[in-house]
């Protein structure tokens, strides 16, 4: 079953990645009017002449009045036809297309042009080439023979092309690949070609090829253009699927609307299928809807067609059970204005593990999934916002917002004095539904209102903002119902200080390896002070909703000091080094543990563009230990040969791991790629990922074993168009490379 769904799925792989390949060529080389290119290369040892607009005397030979620029070895005028005749490295160019031939005989009367011997018509598109072409040289359009198509990657060849309409172009006994051999390892060939540059191209008579064995036959096929092929699969083996080949299929329905049709087969799981509907209704925005059902089996037996009960153990044999899992997604947003926005999502799942089980980079990005609608709109002077949320499934616990409103007015000045002014206002009715099978539920009708005042001072050289804030809350059910329709207050103050220190070092050459070109150090201290008051309600009498409810009196100061070390290296600022160090010291007023709290430090160093290192780390100060400590370091060859990525994850109260990923090209055909992660801890290993790729010219296949502690392991073959490698599946696992936090945050020096 495996080998049979591999076999079908490669040569269906070389069906998709052609029409994929085919669709984007025609549409980067056809779709403009004429196609143009780059600047020509100087004629160097010839006596160019230059005839453009020029007007011709009784005694010499050159034209009047040139639609394009003309570059030639030698010219001549005939007056019995009217005609320019240009020899030896000739070169045309108007608009920005620039035809290249041997001869060019330019008729005056009727502005349409011969070109002959090495023929080119270049673009930054691409370049079409022929033996003979007769050319309009007012549009650049023409009618080329024996065409050659050259637009990286892409590659083809027909007998004619021309346009024969406003918006259609035919080239007829053609084909194209991505393989820039004479004789491409496979081919994508037609009878003719209709295109409709910028919306799709009709191919008849349609043949596969790979070397000259073809592979399929299609007496008719439609493409829109700019899309994914019309139809890819992917197969492949794991241990808790089987064999699977999962199928997308996207048929050209509708004019707004793209659709992808999912039709999946999994060996231990059976059948499977869904749609995406990426949509787009004219004046009332766009969205997305995704579905997937399976009526989910459980086999009880290694494989689902290797087994059959012996007659003298009938009891052995148990029949699958199953279960019905699905989702249901849709996303609509609407700009119904410059300031007016909409924002609609629902999330419906069968269960709680069905993304993980099927979609687990989905699961990645977001386990809990909302289903919400949002209003928002721009005023004058702030924002206000709309939000509904409501729960729709079942075994999560979450917090309705039925509905909620916010007006959010942000720092503005009082007048014409010094003093700003900021506010918050949010209206909620509150709902917390906890899991199923509880039906235990909390509410509460929220009013909040949080205000500020801040007077921003610079003294020489230090920022001082101090501020005094007051936050009021009405409730109409707490815990107690003795206290409902409550107001709660809350009043804090505080202040932020800081400064800026750095200096320039005239220094140039090279340090450790290092390209300096000046090197700025600058440092960068601040003290930020926080007092809130007890509030006059406290949170253990309150329902806890969100981070609202939670607020409670705190006294700290915080500290952060920040390093950097800047250079330039072709003309601008490169980050060398930056390492802040930061903690909060609790006064005895805080709630809780007093003095120092966890110390935070975070290290970025970049030498050199081959060489890069991350590190963060807490301290826990009451305990006298490193709570976490975490960092990642990268090498990179010059040469692109090879790469190593080192990374460690510690938590004193969890897992100590080591991650390690090395890529080597073995030669231009082989490449390795090996991932590990080492649980140090408890010795054992979590992961691992091992990748060999062999370029097949225009395919890179890869064959990809990895092995997850607890979750099995899998084998893959995929192949996958260079051209195009988003057609296929990432099945590795790869480091998650850090970003650099700043690289260029100051102004340049």
């Amino acid at each position: 079953m495996a080998g049979y769904l591999l076999a079908l799925g490669i040569s269906w792989s070389v069906w998709q990645g052609l029409v994929f390949a085919q669709e984007t060529l025609l549409n980067a080389v056809l779709e403009q009017p004429g196609v143009a290119g780059p600047s020509p290369e100087e004629q160097q040892g010839a006596s160019s002449v230059v005839v453009q607009n020029s007007s011709p005397s009784a005694q010499d030979s050159q034209p009047a009045a040139m639609p394009a620029e003309i570059t030639a070895d030698r010219f001549e005028f005939s007056q019995d036809t009217n005609k320019v005749y240009a020899y030896g490295n000739v070169i045309a160019m108007r608009k920005g297309t620039t035809l290249k031939c041997d001869k060019l005989e330019y008729s005056r009367d009727d502005k349409k042009a011969l070109a002959e011997g090495n023929v080119m018509l270049i673009s930054e598109n691409g370049t079409i080439a022929g033996d003979k072409m007769l050319v309009d040289m007012e549009t650049m359009r023409g009618e080329l023979d024996l065409a050659k198509i050259y637009s990286y990657p892409f590659y083809g060849k027909g007998r004619k092309m021309a346009k024969i309409g406003d918006n259609q172009i035919r080239m007829e006994r053609g084909y194209l690949t991505t393989c820039d051999h004479d004789q491409p390892h496979f081919r994508f060939a037609s009878k003719y070609y209709d295109v409709y540059p910028g919306e799709k191209f009709v191919a008849r008579h349609v043949r596969v090829y790979v070397g000259n064995v073809p592979l399929l036959y299609v007496p008719k096929f439609t493409q829109p253009l700019n899309r994914k092929p019309w139809i890819t699969y992917t197969p492949g083996y794991n241990k808790k699927w089987g064999a699977f080949l999962l199928t997308q299929v996207r048929p050209q329905l509708f004019k707004n609307a793209s659709v992808v049709l999912h039709l999946d087969y999994r060996e231990k799981k059976e059948f499977a299928s869904g749609f995406d509907i990426n949509y787009t209704l004219p004046n009332y925005g766009n969205g997305i809807v995704r579905t997937y059902y399976m009526n989910e089996s459980t086999l009880n037996r290694k494989h689902y067609l290797t087994f059959k009960a012996r007659e003298d153990r009938p009891s052995d044999y148990k029949k699958p059970t199953y279960k019905e899992r699905f989702k249901v997604e849709w996303r609509h947003k609407w700009k119904i204005d410059d300031k007016t926005n909409t924002i609609l999502q629902y999330h419906k799942l069968s269960d709680a593990t069905f993304l993980k089980d099927y979609f687990e980079r989905q699961r990645d990005r977001d386990s809990s999934p909302a289903t919400y609608f949002l209003f928002t709109r721009n005023l004058n002077r702030g924002t206000f916002s709309f939000r509904v949320d409501d729960r729709v499934n079942r075994f999560e616990s979450i917090v309705e917002r039925l509905p909620e409103l916010n007006l959010d007015l942000p720092n503005a000045k009082i007048g014409n004095s010094q003093v700003y002014f900021k506010s918050n206002s949010t209206y909620s009715n509150l709902s917390k539904k906890d899991a199923a099978p509880t039906e235990i539920r909390k509410e509460t009708q929220r009013f909040d209102i949080d205000n500020e005042l801040s007077r921003p001072f610079k003294l020489s050289i230090i920022e001082l903002r101090p501020f005094v804030g007051v936050r009021e809350t009405y409730y109409s059910k707490t815990k107690n119902s003795s206290q409902y329709n409550v107001i709660r207050g809350l009043f804090r103050t505080g202040s932020d200080l800081s400064t800026k220190f750095f200096r320039v070092f005239d220094m140039e050459g090279k340090y450790l390896g290092m390209e300096i070109n000046k090197l700025r150090h600058i440092v960068t201290p601040s003290v930020t002070y926080r007092y809130t008051h007890d509030p006059t309600l406290p949170s253990s009498s309150l329902d806890q909703f969100d981070g609202i409810d939670s607020l409670s009196r705190g006294h700290t100061v915080g500290f952060s000091y920040e390093n950097k070390l800047q250079t330039k290296r072709q003309g601008k600022t490169w980050e060398l080094m930056r390492s802040t160090i930061s903690t909060n010291f609790a006064l005895k007023e805080n709630p809780g543990r007093g003095g120092f709290q966890d110390i935070l430090a975070d290290i970025e160093l970049a030498p050199q563009d081959w060489i890069k290192f991350f590190f963060d780390s807490s301290f826990d100060t009451q305990r006298e230990r490193i709570k976490t400590a975490n960092f990642d370091l990268y090498f990179n060859d010059h040469s692109k040969r090879w790469y190593f990525d080192l990374g460690k994850r510690f938590n004193a109260d969890g897992d100590d791991q080591i991650t390690t990923e090395l890529g080597y090209k073995i030669n231009h055909k082989w490449t390795l790629t090996a991932y590990n992660r080492q649980d140090i801890k408890h010795g054992i290993l979590k992961e691992q990922n091992y990748k060999l790729t062999r370029d097949m010219h225009e395919w890179d296949m890869e064959i990809n074993f990895s092995e997850t502690r607890g979750r099995g392991d899998e084998i893959l073959i995929i192949f996958r168009l260079k051209a195009f490698p988003e057609i296929g599946i990432d099945a590795g696992t790869g480091f998650n490379r850090r970003k650099r936090g700043s690289t260029v945050s100051e102004q340049s020096f």
